[in-house]
């Protein structure tokens, strides 16, 4: 997905976030929700209040609208922000470089529900990645460990086993 740029006007941010949140309420409560884009956020390292939604890494300075934005969202919706639980250095988390080349910034992000959030190994981002844009490879590795089903033993709906004693055979007999 791609969100407004800090400079849109609030009301196509206001539309954005709604058609997300109708999108995110489709999705079942039990399935793993990955949410992966641009938000065009700055996250910083104030997490007063949001500590269930963005973890101890952010890289900006200051977080901007998009930003708030972005985490009320997330913490509407149960998610976490995936980009702020892994230290990394700074060139592993701009995913995002000006035209000129002097302005880096991380805008891009990999939110998932809090209950798959020990899933998400690791995010981070790749400069030499060839994509042909001012963006940054972005990737997740993610390990989802699923339960086995235990299959409870077929019963049958007669004991055929007794119909080996004769006695027991002879009064089926007699009643069928």
């Amino acid at each position: 997905m791609y969100a407004p740029t800090e400079t849109s006007p609030v009301e196509e941010k206001d539309a954005f976030y709604e058609q997300l949140q109708t999108t995110l309420d489709d999705v079942p409560s039990y399935d793993v929700k990955l949410l992966l884009g641009d938000f065009n956020a700055k996250i910083g390292p104030d997490r007063r209040g949001s500590e269930a939604v963005i973890g101890p890494h952010g890289s900006a300075q200051n977080t901007n609208d998009n930003g708030e934005r972005m985490t009320m969202m997330c913490s509407a919706n149960g998610l976490y922000v995936g980009n702020t639980l892994f230290k990394h250095k700074r060139i592993h988390k701009m995913t995002w470089t000006s035209p000129d080349g002097n302005t880096q910034n991380e805008i891009d992000y990999v939110c998932i529900n809090r209950r798959w959030r020990s899933s998400l190994l690791d995010v981070r981002a790749y400069r030499g990645a060839g994509v042909g844009s001012d963006h940054n490879l972005v990737t997740a590795k993610i390990r989802i460990k699923l339960l086995k089903v235990k299959r409870s033993q077929a019963t049958w709906p007669f004991a055929l086993s007794r119909l080996k004693d004769p006695n027991i055979a002879d009064s089926y007999r007699l009643e069928v």
